[in-house]
């Protein structure tokens, strides 16, 4: 086999004899699938500094396996499970979203089999076995998906990289078609060792100091308290006044190893990095209004705002992070939130329940109105002020009063 390896940007050449893992020497690809082999080795170093991410290599591959959805994603196992950033194709709209969000992409069959199967594996379900069911081991979630999908066998690609976070890519195979069979694993075992390379090209590259520089330079001189992270969900600078409101309230400080945000609230922090990693990946159609991010800290809640920095028709981005402290904004009355947004006179109180970081129930509690009425005066607040969502609004008023 013939394959070019490129030079990534930062000029680290890659090594020519890749060979793949001893446990899976004795499967030899033949001349067809080192052919596939090339095309699939091409694609992958080519979206190592792509701003499509891995994308473009999750097509390739679907192709050359014939499959019907395709995940690869980065995990934390510890000291928290959580997913920090990826890519997938195939998959029904949300649903990734929807797993991330509720922790049930730890139930998925695949992903805790790599998990715990340790920091090297490569497997399929069926290993092979043309009669194996598929639907027979799997939860109800996974079981009615699985069959809704039409899958007959998964395989999983796993390993750590340097980071110690878990790198994980699933393969689906729709039951038109055969199992993953002994040349498809053959295949599998040459191409993870180049995933290993290109993902550690792709990090490299994504946490490089030398390309946030100006950046930096920029953010640091902001009297905002706002902070953004890299598209490997890494923290890539934070301004003073950020770091500033963590100590001032005690409740987060900046991991300058980790390069993260570490959140005295873990349930707190575990939701901010979902989110967070919803944001990276574009995975954000299971984002609403409930996904507003309030931090308790004894006093009004700190409020946090995240938001895609992005090109159009790319895939991964970077995630710029704002605060809001209701603490140190002067309360507006009615009548000046009237001057600022089209609303009556009740609506203008709910805006200010919003404010205070109250939810529907309680303004309506505090207002003496139906939560339903509540629900509809937020309605119409953000139709008529073209607010797509309550965040926003929020984060307008909050920027007006501060």
């Amino acid at each position: 086999m013939s394959v070019n390896y490129p030079d990534n940007a930062q000029g680290m050449a890659i090594p020519e004899d890749v060979a793949e893992p001893q446990d899976q020497a004795n499967l030899t690809p033949d001349s067809t699938q080192m052919a596939r082999l090339d095309r699939l080795v091409s694609s992958l170093y080519a979206c190592v500094d792509s701003e499509e991410g891995f994308h473009p290599f999750l097509n390739c591959i679907r192709e050359e396996l014939h499959l019907t959805s395709a995940s690869f994603a980065v995990f934390q196992k510890e000291p928290q499970k959580k997913g920090l950033y990826g890519w997938n194709i195939g998959y029904p709209p949300g649903i990734i979203s929807l797993m991330l969000k509720t922790g049930l992409v730890f139930k998925d069959k695949a992903i805790a089999e790599a998990l715990e199967n340790g920091p090297n594996s490569l497997f399929s379900y069926a290993n092979g076995d043309p009669d194996y069911d598929l639907l027979a081991e799997m939860s109800t979630f996974s079981r009615t998906w699985i069959r809704a999908a039409g899958i007959i066998d998964s395989a999983t690609i796993a390993f750590t990289n340097r980071y110690q976070q878990h790198v994980i890519l699933v393969l689906n195979r729709h039951k038109s078609l055969s199992v993953f069979d002994q040349g498809d694993m053959a295949l599998l075992a040459r191409l993870k060792k180049h995933i290993e390379i290109a993902i550690d090209l792709y990090e490299r590259i994504h946490r490089s100091d030398q390309v946030f520089n100006n950046l930096k330079t920029s953010i640091s001189l902001l009297k905002q308290p706002v902070a953004i992270f890299s598209p490997v969900t890494t923290l890539i600078t934070a301004s003073p006044t950020f770091v500033a409101m963590g100590s001032r309230y005690g409740a987060f400080h900046i991991d300058e190893e980790e390069k993260l945000i570490a959140f005295k609230d873990e349930g707190f922090g575990l939701a901010f990095y979902t989110q967070l990693g919803l944001y990276v990946s574009g995975e954000t159609s299971a984002l609403d209004d409930s996904d507003t991010l309030y931090l308790h800290t004894g006093a009004l809640p700190l409020r946090f705002s995240l938001t895609p920095v992005k090109n159009q028709n790319t895939h991964n981005h970077n995630v710029l992070v704002e605060i809001f402290d209701p603490n140190q904004c002067r309360e507006p009355c009615p009548e000046e939130i009237q001057k600022i947004l089209k609303v009556t006179d009740s609506e203008a109180r709910v805006c200010l329940g919003l404010l205070k970081g109250s939810s529907p129930a309680d303004i309506a509690e505090q207002l003496g109105l139906a939560i339903s009425t509540v629900r509809g005066y937020i309605k119409s607040i953000l139709q008529k002020n073209n607010f797509n969502r309550q965040v926003d609004l929020v984060a307008h008023l909050l920027r007006i009063c501060s």
